[in-house]
């Protein structure tokens, strides 16, 4: 899978043709197929490919490995998303890898066509989940949908990005790490040392990090900054807790690194975010 994700993602010479002309990626969408495909010397395919990874990742998490699945399924810009049905586009995307997916990919999917409709909006994907499962529990899934789950799949099987020289090994230290990674959603708010979670998963610190790494593509402080935003975006739509009382509980350090790490993500200081998620009868007085 990261092999595949590698053949899309920008090459080394494409960056530097990016840096040349003073362009972030993340903004490459901004300019037409036409420039790109003009400025990399390339083929009108990978110019296609360049500008949908650029475009689909500035969708509010939404990463390169959702954007990729797009790709795949044809699919290179908002605009062929406006008028597609998310319960399609999910079944098309099981038939294709022979297996379920995470539940999860039906709610980016759900965004992205809501926000190929809505430029402006700040909603996350997470957002979507309790529409997707009133959805189904009216609906269920089609009689032909795959019976093997996503996760039995040879690319996503968690020993498989483990560097080990057996296999028994490789598996040993998916468990190992696996172990790690349940502690850490259970006390992300918590201080948690990489020292704390790699004795549980009864590695060095060193292999564990990289370990984790190879199997989630990101640290363990970066997988506990995404769990605390997550939570900090639900207490800001839902309650009108004091962004002070945000942070101590989802476990910031303090005020200031948060504002900076929820800005970084979501192009929203908290306050503008909240405004966004506003009832019309203001935000219900939920203290939980």
């Amino acid at each position: 899978m990261n092999d595949t994700l590698n053949k899309l993602s920008p090459t080394a010479a494409e960056k530097r043709i990016l840096r040349s002309r003073k362009i972030k990626f993340s903004k490459l969408y901004l300019h037409s197929k036409e420039e790109i495909q003009f400025w990399f010397g390339t083929s009108r395919i990978r110019a296609m490919e360049l500008f949908a990874l650029s475009e689909f990742q500035s969708v509010p998490s939404i990463g390169i490995k959702f954007a990729h699945d797009l790709i795949s399924l044809g699919y290179y810009s908002l605009d062929e998303l406006k008028k597609k049905q998310p319960a399609r586009l999910i079944h098309q995307l099981e038939k294709q890898i022979g297996a379920w997916a995470d539940p999860c990919l039906e709610d980016q999917f759900r965004l992205v066509i809501y926000y190929a409709n809505h430029r402006d909006s700040k909603k996350n994907w997470w957002d979507f989940t309790k529409e997707r499962k009133k959805y189904r529990l009216k609906h269920g899934y089609p009689g032909d949908r795959p019976s093997k789950p996503w996760y039995e799949l040879e690319q996503y099987k968690m020993q498989n990005h483990i560097n080990a020289k057996s296999i028994r090994t490789q598996v040993a230290v998916s468990q190992q790490v696996r172990a790690a990674m349940s502690y850490l959603k259970k006390n992300y708010t918590e201080t948690v040392s990489l020292q704390k979670l790699s004795k549980i998963a009864c590695l060095s610190p060193y292999h564990f990090q990289r370990s984790f790494k190879a199997v989630y593509e990101q640290s363990p402080a970066q997988f506990v900054i995404q769990l605390r935003l997550k939570t900090a975006c639900r207490l800001l739509q839902q309650t009108n807790r004091p962004i002070n009382d945000i942070v101590i509980k989802c476990g910031f350090e303090n005020s200031s690194s948060f504002i900076r790490l929820f800005k970084n993500k979501f192009q929203l200081t908290p306050v503008g975010y909240r405004k966004k998620f506003l009832e019309p009868n203001g935000i219900k007085n939920v203290q939980s």
